[in-house]
Parts: structure tokens; sequence; C-alpha cells
């Protein structure tokens, strides 16, 4: 049942990278994901909490024979112990103060940052509580969106580029296509992430707003870092992956103008007709 399950659902798509693994059920996919800022916040709270117990106890069980060696070892490996596990609390207490106050902190991107560098271990320490890496990807994106939504200016002269990719359902492509030329941003349909990133390189962006799935999105945030302004917008998949998924387009509208104003441009649309269309856009569908 399961295999006849699997090959009906997957016969009629092309899997992205992300998800060679999918099973084809579609009725334990969780295509429409809400998770708070605070669910990924609380996880690397706990792995560290969890970390910092397990050395101080792996501390504890060889103090007999570190203190035949040298007695300082273990107040040594103690204050090491101590000070990673403080200076970690107060790199979380970095990112939570800015999201509460709205401080917009270049500190915080950084170490947000670095949740994504190492989301691998992060997404295991989440499966021990049955979280599964796409709902601990959304509240990751929207940590790191709410970090990017309040820098105060962007200074850069290039333009807002919208990515989204080939998958998404055709109208809702053509609802994108019609948002992004309304706001005079260039828009890109993009085959996979390899061809993504070279159309950055090639327009140099001053911000991307990209529409992926979470794990295309939480890789494609690692890899662009948080100099490069990013909001992160994550689709809806109601039939499974990589098959007429959509985005709400309020949603990318709120991140266009977000940008806007952050570099200096008035947040109304540049043309109201649904006809015009973005300028610079190569499209590959």
């Amino acid at each position: 049942m399961v295999q006849h399950k699997f090959e009906q659902n997957l016969t009629d798509r092309k899997l992205g990278h992300e998800w060679y693994e999918w099973d084809g059920d579609i009725d334990a996919h969780e295509g429409f994901i809400r998770e708070p800022k605070r669910l990924a916040i609380l996880l690397a709270t706990a792995e560290l909490i969890v970390f910092a117990g397990l050395g101080g106890a792996f501390i504890w069980a060889v103090k007999p024979r570190l203190d035949a060696i040298q007695p300082a070892i273990v107040p040594v490996m103690g204050l090491l112990l101590a000070c990673v596990s403080a200076a970690g609390l107060a790199a979380l207490g970095v990112v939570a103060s800015a999201i509460v106050f709205g401080w917009p902190l270049q500190l915080a991107e950084r170490i947000v940052h670095a949740f994504f560098v190492r989301v691998q271990w992060l997404e295991r320490f989440a499966r021990l509580f049955g979280i599964s890496k796409d709902r601990l990807g959304y509240s990751l994106i929207e940590v790191h969106n709410a970090l990017s939504a309040r820098r105060r200016r962007i200074a850069s002269n290039g333009r807002i580029l919208c990515l989204a990719p080939r998958c998404i359902e055709r109208s809702n492509i053509d609802e994108i296509r019609a948002v992004a030329a309304a706001f005079d941003c260039d828009f890109y349909v993009a085959p996979n992430g390899a061809l993504a990133r070279q159309k950055i390189v090639q327009l140099k962006p001053a911000a991307i707003i990209g529409i992926a799935c979470e794990r295309d999105l939480v890789t494609g945030i690692r890899d662009v870092g948080y100099r490069l302004p990013v909001l992160g917008i994550a689709n809806k998949r109601p039939v499974g992956p990589c098959k007429g998924p959509f985005i709400d387009i309020e949603e990318l509208r709120r991140a266009i103008i977000t940008f806007r104003q952050q570099l200096g441009l008035a947040p109304e649309p540049v043309s109201t007709s649904v006809n015009s269309r973005p300028t610079e856009v190569v499209q590959a569908l």
C-alpha cells in the first residue's frame, strides 16, 4: 500500500534534491506550516543546556583520572565549559532581545546565520521532540525575516530581486510576476539553486525575496549569508512537495514594501497595471 502511494504521488512530479527521501505520503505531509519564532530559539537554548549538562557529566566522570595527572585540569575544563555555555546563552539573549524590542542589530543577524550553518545539528536535536526539519526551518526563517525586516537602511544601488522555484503553480507565478512588475522589482524563476545563485551574482541585487519550501529557503539563506538582505516566503504544498505549491501574495507585497522602505523608496507600487512586466526578467520554466 505504501509502495503504491509512493509511485502514484511521484510519477507526475520532479522532486528537488531536498525531497529525495520523501515517501510520497501526502496525508502525512506537512503542507501548511506555521511555527512561531520562539520554537527555534527555545530549541537552540535546550540544545545548549543539554550540551552543558553532558559536558559537565563528562568532566565529573573523568575527574579522578585527571586529578591524578594534574589537579588543575578539571577546574580549567570546568571554567572553559562555563564560559562557552555563558557565551551561548548570551548570544541567544541577543537574538531574543533584538526580536522582542525591534533592535536592528547586525550581531543578532550573524548569530542567526550561525544557526543556519549548523542547522543539521539542530534538526537532529529537534527530532528528539518530534519536530520535523520543515517546522524547525519555518521557525528559523521567521527569526531571520524578523531581523532582516528591522534593518534601518540598505546602502545599495541595486534592485530588489524576487526568486521563485519552477514548481510554483502557474497562476500564482502570474500573480507574483504582476506584483513584482507593479513595484518595479526584478523577477526570476529558477530551475535550481545553482542557477538562482548565478542570477544573484549576475544582477547584484540590493535585496532578495526568496520563495521556496522551507528546506530550500534554509539552504539559500545559509549560502547567501547575512551581508545581503534576504526575506524568505515559505510556500504552501497541499498535494506534497514540488507540485503546484503557492504563496500568499500579501506576504510578497509586505516583503517588497519592507525592502523599498529600507532602500529609501516610496512603499506604494510604481505601476498599478497588472500587465506591466518587471525589468531585467529572465525566466526559466
